[in-house]
């Protein structure tokens, strides 16, 4: 028994060693509509294209392509996408990738992401298909 509860101990510990805090260098909202979208199938997943406003970015155009790619009926996938916005002579982009998960209303989107500013972002947001909009928590992370 004492070896057991020894084992248990050590492996929490290494466990705890081994974490890992994401550090939040500030976060802001984005807010997006949607432009137009295309269903391609039940296995082909969806495109959806949006655009709105993200913080420091400005004006963003947003294209986001949806899959299922486990096939499964639980309400989940994943999305990879891209972003870009100009704001005066500096163009920003981004690739997105991310999971996603049906609320029974709304869709609610992780991604983590990488800019060509140099900077990684991390966002979780609402998808409302009713009223076309997107609404993000973006943060920037070390």
């Amino acid at each position: 028994m004492k070896k057991i509860i020894l084992l248990f101990a050590l492996c929490f510990s290494f466990t705890q060693l081994n974490a890992q805090d994401i550090k939040n260098l500030g976060q802001f909202d984005a807010n997006f509509t949607i432009d137009s979208g295309e269903l391609k199938g039940k296995l082909g997943g969806a495109t959806i294209n949006f655009s709105g406003t993200a913080g420091p970015y400005g004006r963003v155009y947003v294209t986001l392509n949806f899959s299922n790619k486990l096939d499964n009926e639980v309400g989940l996938g994943e999305f990879t996408g891209y972003a870009w916005s100009q704001v005066e002579d500096v163009i920003t982009q981004a690739t997105l990738q991310g999971s996603w998960k049906f609320n029974g209303k709304t869709w609610t989107l992780y991604s983590f992401d990488s800019l060509t500013d140099g900077k990684i972002m991390m966002w979780q947001g609402d998808l409302n298909m009713v009223n076309r909009t997107l609404d993000l928590k973006v943060q920037q992370i070390e």
